[in-house]
């Protein structure tokens, strides 16, 4: 049984401790019990009791040692995050696992419309946390950095880049919604093109791709910075659809030509794979006229 189940099934008051908890961990490694007695705005005892609740359903980390607090576990935070998306009517229903990256985890769901969905929940750091806080630019400096603020930061940086490429049209997935570490996308029927042994039409293919990174270049002022054959997808009806866009940088970042440079190159060279050779090197004067 998916553990989302367990939206439905908690009560307010254990939403608002967990609620607590999340609110103090921007400031405490371990949430202190007077954190959460202050937020969660609930009497001293009945607070230990919906406490034990969270806890005995695996969704707070409980500390003993010094200093004593909680912490919330990534399936508290999930639940947090969907209860929310559900009263915002943007998913009604949360079904079977799409796929799990090193940075994410997508899981299928429904929207109210009936429309399918992909919801995305950010897992940043899941491989080495301490890694991920010294080289992501939106953490550098701060005394202490949760996971679930880093997240969150990059769902929300991913939310607003869909948002504005769906703006100039891009073939990028459609935004349905956002909260907290998850974003909720239209789902799409197809397959990342690593996972074609062949390719019907390759160059064609190739020429969509780069069509797009140069509308989103000069449109969006975009680069997507880690471009490759894993985040692009080939659907069913022959259309590219480029995914993953947390890491996007500004055309006017300090490394944007070589972080542009290296997508076409990673594009060119799983294309040349498949007999399309082109220069990287012209694409990119192509795209940026220099």
């Amino acid at each position: 049984m998916s553990h989302f189940t367990l939206a439905t099934q908690l009560a307010p008051e254990e939403y608002r401790i967990l609620d607590a908890i999340e609110i103090s961990m921007r400031k405490f490694e371990w949430v202190p019990l007077k954190n959460i007695l202050f937020y969660a705005n609930l009497e001293h005892e009945r607070v230990n009791f919906w406490l034990d609740k969270v806890h005995k359903k695996g969704l707070i980390i409980r500390h003993s040692g010094k200093p004593e607090g909680y912490v919330l576990n990534s399936m508290g935070y999930d639940l947090l995050a969907t209860h929310a998306l559900a009263e915002q009517d943007i998913v009604v229903s949360i079904g079977n696992s799409l796929g799990v990256g090193k940075e994410s985890d997508v899981f299928q769901g429904i929207g109210p419309t009936g429309e399918w969905l992909a919801l995305k929940f950010h897992r940043i750091g899941r491989t080495s946390f301490r890694a991920i806080k010294n080289k992501r630019d939106y953490v550098v400096g701060k005394f202490h950095t949760s996971w679930l603020y880093i997240c969150r930061v990059s769902a929300t940086r991913e939310a607003d880049h869909l948002k504005q490429l769906n703006g100039i049209g891009a073939d990028v997935p459609v935004l349905r919604g956002h909260n907290r570490h998850v974003v909720v996308m239209k789902q799409y029927n197809g397959q990342e093109i690593q996972e074609f042994p062949t390719l019907d039409d390759p160059r064609g293919i190739f020429e969509q791709v780069i069509r797009n990174v140069k509308k989103i270049y000069h449109e969006a002022k975009l680069i997507h910075s880690d471009l490759c054959e894993y985040n692009i997808i080939y659907t069913d009806d022959k259309k590219v659809i480029i995914i993953d866009w947390p890491q996007a940088v500004s055309t006017d970042h300090p490394n944007a030509a070589m972080l542009l440079r290296r997508d076409i190159e990673n594009v060119c060279k799983f294309f040349g794979r498949h007999g399309v050779n082109v220069d990287p090197e012209a694409i990119v004067v192509e795209i940026t006229g220099t």
